[in-house]
């Protein structure tokens, strides 16, 4: 698709989601600009669209810390470090020291996959890096059929088998 025709579907799709949203706000007696000024409601909106990256080839597109924590419902960068640090949410940190969010770990709810956070809990400890990790979530495994674990996932695939497949990956890389 053009870049004018896809920034196009995107306008017409915010339009008729603002109508709808100040449609329904009206009904209620309430004004839109109650959720805030044009500027900041198009800047949160904005924040959600991953920065490019030359890792989105194999792993991106990335969200920022502050994107994610907004995604994951507004919660602290604070509470998103304490995932990282869980291992419950996948951070890689860049050769600069900032740490970017892989998008390919939420779903469209822009919650954290179902089951992911116990597939990483296998790796707790295992020295396994994460830039490691992220390429092994998202790499085609004639075990799953050439699909991803990610993928697995998405297609809500039973985690028995999966957690087996992450603990011994876990096994194998830190015996490396």
């Amino acid at each position: 698709m053009a870049r004018s025709a896809y920034i196009d579907k995107i306008t017409q799709q915010v339009r008729a989601g603002l109508e709808e949203r100040l449609s329904s706000y009206a009904e209620q007696g309430r004004s839109l600009e109650k959720i805030g000024r044009p500027e900041e409601i198009a800047r949160r909106m904005l924040a959600t669209v991953p920065e490019p990256s030359r890792w989105d080839d194999l792993l991106g597109p990335f969200y920022s810390g502050g994107q994610v924590a907004k995604l994951l419902g507004g919660i602290s960068r604070q509470a998103v470090a304490d995932r990282r640090e869980r291992r419950t949410l996948l951070g890689l940190k860049t050769a600069d020291g900032v740490v970017v969010y892989p998008t390919f770990q939420l779903n469209q709810r822009n919650e954290v996959l179902p089951g992911l956070p116990e597939i990483l809990q296998c790796f707790r400890g295992s020295g396994v890096d994460d830039w490691t990790l992220a390429g092994w979530l998202v790499s085609s495994m004639p075990v799953l059929d050439g699909r991803s674990v990610v993928e697995a996932l998405r297609d809500g695939m039973d985690m028995k088998p999966l957690l087996t497949l992450a603990r011994d990956a876990a096994r194998r890389f830190s015996s490396h």
